[in-house]
């Protein structure tokens, strides 16, 4: 019996986790959700969530977006406000999820992320 040394067992067991996809979902999840904010709300929100102040608000250290229930932010992106289209019929869930989940904790926000079927 051949015996293996730790350090191939170390490249072992990560090449097994990098293999089965073990990432950790809220950060695959924040992840995706930095690419849907890049593509879909930076324009008008800014790379940095400032905004144009009297025109698309600022999303960082935005008490809405920092409430402890996700509803409020949920409903705008889904719905939309005022000069903001909505989202709901424009992306699919996961994508909402995670543009969500990243909005909240961007730029120093601190609410909890939220999941794809808190959205539904």
């Amino acid at each position: 019996m051949r015996h293996l040394s730790a350090c191939s067992i170390a490249v072992a067991v990560a090449v097994g986790i990098v293999w089965s996809g073990c990432e950790d979902p809220h950060d695959e999840r924040v992840a995706l959700g930095k690419e849907v904010y890049t593509e879909d709300c930076s324009r008008c929100h800014m790379q940095n969530g400032r905004g144009y102040p009297g025109v698309y608000p600022n999303l960082a250290d935005n008490p809405i977006v920092e409430l402890e229930s996700p509803e409020a932010a949920i409903e705008i992106v889904l719905d939309g406000r005022e000069s903001m289209p909505g989202f709901g019929g424009e992306l699919p869930v996961q994508k909402l999820a995670a543009v969500v989940t990243y909005i909240r904790q961007a730029w120093g926000n601190d609410a909890p992320g939220v999941t794809p079927a808190q959205l539904r």
